[in-house]
């Protein structure tokens, strides 16, 4: 993938998915590493508790990178 468009799902403990942005631009960094970045300065955005669950989709592709905030 060189570039192509991505964007963030949320999932609050006992809650659903839900999208927390839009589709945004992402292109490749280096060989094997493919970036893009929400908020005003990278580090900005919205604060959740511990359990939830964050994914990065990319579209046309049906596997999510996950992480569970702890």
């Amino acid at each position: 993938m060189r570039s192509g468009s991505a964007r963030w799902l949320v999932k609050n403990p006992g809650g659903t998915w839900k999208a927390g942005g839009g589709w945004k631009r992402a292109g490749r960094v280096g060989g094997t590493f493919v970036e893009t970045s929400w908020g005003r300065d990278g580090h900005t955005g919205p604060v959740y508790p511990r359990g939830t669950r964050i994914c990065i989709e990319f579209k046309g592709l049906s596997t999510r990178a996950c992480v569970t905030l702890k």
